[in-house]
């Protein structure tokens, strides 16, 4: 399965009311181009997608925040996820694009094939599922999982390496900031 596939996919399973923080690069066009907005879409952030969901899920305790990251980004600042561990925010999900390389910048290999995340997680009592080469059912199923669990959650998805020819994001940082501020600011839809 595609990345672009797992985001797609994802759309049916977020409500109005979450609010998804993406690595920078094509996990970031992809939420722009396939999902509501505004969504928080980090720009020239590597391995900052956890400690801004982090702080997001904090802030909005009402709200599920979903930090979509590849492998490579979430390696590089892996220290976060000890320290979301420690504040076990219950509305913070990690979904980690895992396709073992840094496929934006061209391809090379990351160090992700070294790291047992099923044991990292299990170390730090943080609730975490993996799907190797899975069907589209069982994405949808954990996708579920994930959004609906009553805790701090990872679910790391094997992906193939792939990309569609997409637009860059036509907002600059600081208009994107302002319109997830704006969208937060609107408060909790309550029929959702």
């Amino acid at each position: 399965m595609k990345g672009y596939e797992v985001i797609q996919a994802l759309k049916h399973h977020i409500s109005k009311n979450d609010l998804i923080v993406s690595s920078n690069g094509n996990i970031s066009r992809e939420v722009y181009h396939f999902l509501s907005k505004p969504q928080m879409y980090l720009r020239g952030s590597m391995g900052l997608p956890i400690p801004v969901g982090l702080g997001l899920a904090l802030a909005n305790p009402d709200r599920t925040i979903i930090v979509i990251t590849g492998d490579g980004n979430f390696l590089m600042g892996l220290g976060a996820a000890v320290s979301t561990a420690f504040y076990g925010p219950r509305n913070l999900k990690i979904l980690i694009l895992d396709n073992k390389q840094y496929f934006t910048t061209g391809g090379q290999k990351t160090v992700s094939s070294v790291i047992d995340y099923s044991k990292f997680a299990e170390s730090l009592n943080i609730r975490y599922r993996c799907s190797k080469k899975t069907s589209q059912n069982e994405i949808d199923t954990n996708l579920s999982d994930l959004i609906k669990s009553d805790t701090f959650s990872i679910f790391h998805v094997i992906i193939e390496g792939a990309k569609m020819d997409l637009k860059n994001i036509p907002w600059h940082p600081e208009e994107i900031t302002t319109r997830v501020m704006n969208f937060l600011a609107k408060g909790i839809h309550k029929s959702d």
